[in-house]
């Protein structure tokens, strides 16, 4: 039941296929086995907590490099052994993404309120070169619109550190600046004076900015 979950959600939000179609994401997830684990217990009892409108997958440990996600339209994938002493505040941030899919048009208005201006798959082959296009991590959470654009000209990526060795969990945030096509490796002025000095989890994208600052 649980694969046929990720299947039927694959469908919709393309992230598994996506993985396997690029080079260097495909690459970092060699080892990172993407399927259900055999005990579904604490998937269950974490869904007691929530509600039947959300439903939560155990993953194998190694999945997705063992980072908790989520998958379309209202899945939480949690690894096994996640450590129960992070499971309240990473449920939070997990269920901000939820309600972020399923409700994208208040997102979107929120995002354009606050000053970022989305930047289409199509725009983002056009504007920002391959090199570092070819970098980018995917992630199943920012996977239905990967690309804003801070001010309508900074995008943050989020940067495999080595192209030769890809780890999902060795990257780096960086800002390609589209008037100049220039990529920095500080967040612009404008936006450090809007959220502070935020993490690099925090700088990956919008909706990532919003579901760690929910977590306090």
């Amino acid at each position: 039941m649980e694969q046929y979950v990720l299947e039927q959600a694959d469908i919709l939000d393309r992230y598994q296929t996506a993985c396997q179609r690029d080079a260097l994401n495909a690459r970092a997830r060699r080892q990172c086995n993407y399927v259900p684990w055999h005990d579904q217990s604490e998937g269950y009892a974490i869904q007691k907590t929530i509600g039947s409108q959300t439903r939560v997958i155990i993953m194998n440990p190694s999945a997705d490099a063992g980072m908790p996600h989520t998958r379309a339209p209202n899945v939480i994938c949690f690894p096994a052994y996640f450590p129960k002493e992070r499971l309240s505040e990473t449920l939070h941030h997990e269920m901000i993404h939820i309600y972020q899919r399923k409700d994208p048009e208040f997102w979107k208005e929120r995002l354009i309120q606050e000053g970022w201006s989305p930047v289409s798959e199509w725009d983002a082959v056009r504007k920002i070169p391959r090199e570092h296009l070819q970098r980018v991590r995917l992630n199943p959470d920012t996977i239905a619109c990967r690309f804003q654009a801070w001010g309508g000209r900074y995008v943050p990526l989020c940067l495999f550190e080595r192209e030769d060795k890809p780890s999902l969990r060795e990257t780096t945030v960086r800002w390609f600046d589209l008037e100049d096509g220039k990529l920095r490796q500080d967040p612009p002025t404008s936006f450090t004076k809007r959220y502070g000095n935020v993490g690099k989890s925090s700088q990956e994208h919008p909706f990532e900015l919003w579901a760690y600052s929910a977590d306090h």
